[in-house]
């Protein structure tokens, strides 16, 4: 139980110290502030070295456990080695690790993003077959446009996408960052209270 609340009274005192001293920039909130946020920084340094190794070990008995998947388990577990060495090295602004990101890590990016673009192509078609409505016809109209208005051959279409991703678009996905940001105070207000506690065993 002291354990428990213990937990929860660290927390709630480290996030209001934390926004004092962001709301209010007077020494010794100013510099009490500053370190939370470097502890802070070096814990998550330590989450992510803790995260990595988990992946090693996840898929180093995959490649035990499942024969079929043991190239797949190789491949991460040597991608993630040869990036790490690369890094840890030679530096995250090293001519090496930029190779690797502008080789690797972009162009697989653009290929999950033209993944993810045919895949709400075949999903509008699917809802369309299941539920022919308003909605869907419009969800599939509004991503054919954009994706054939992508041509260069075809200016007009081209008018028409730009359009759709500066207006209705970028209103969709301000109104998405709006809906995290109000979200993220709801959860900071009810750690606060005490209501959540995400660092408890519980």
């Amino acid at each position: 139980m002291l354990k428990r609340w213990g937990t929860t009274f660290v927390g709630i005192l480290t996030g209001v110290l934390i926004l004092l001293g962001t709301l209010i920039p007077v020494s010794p909130l100013r510099e009490l502030r500053l370190l939370l946020l470097q502890w802070a920084m070096i814990i998550a340094a330590f989450a992510f070295m803790l995260a990595f190794l988990h992946l090693l070990r996840v898929n180093l008995a995959r490649m035990k456990k499942f024969k079929q998947q043991g190239m797949l388990g190789l491949l991460t577990v040597l991608s993630a080695l040869g990036t790490f060495i690369v890094v840890f090295t030679f530096g995250a602004d090293s001519a090496y690790s930029q190779f690797l990101v502008n080789a690797l890590l972009i162009p697989g990016e653009a290929a999950l993003m033209g993944l993810l673009a045919i895949t709400l192509i075949l999903a509008g078609i699917r809802m369309a077959r299941v539920r022919p409505l308003g909605e869907t016809v419009l969800f599939i109209s509004v991503a054919v446009f954009t994706l054939v208005g992508m041509i260069p051959v075809l200016p007009l279409l081209g008018a028409v996408s730009g359009w759709i991703q500066k207006v209705p678009a970028m209103a969709g996905l301000r109104g998405l960052v709006l809906g995290v940001a109000l979200g993220t105070i709801l959860a900071g207000l009810r750690f606060f209270a005490g209501i959540d506690r995400p660092q408890s065993e519980e």
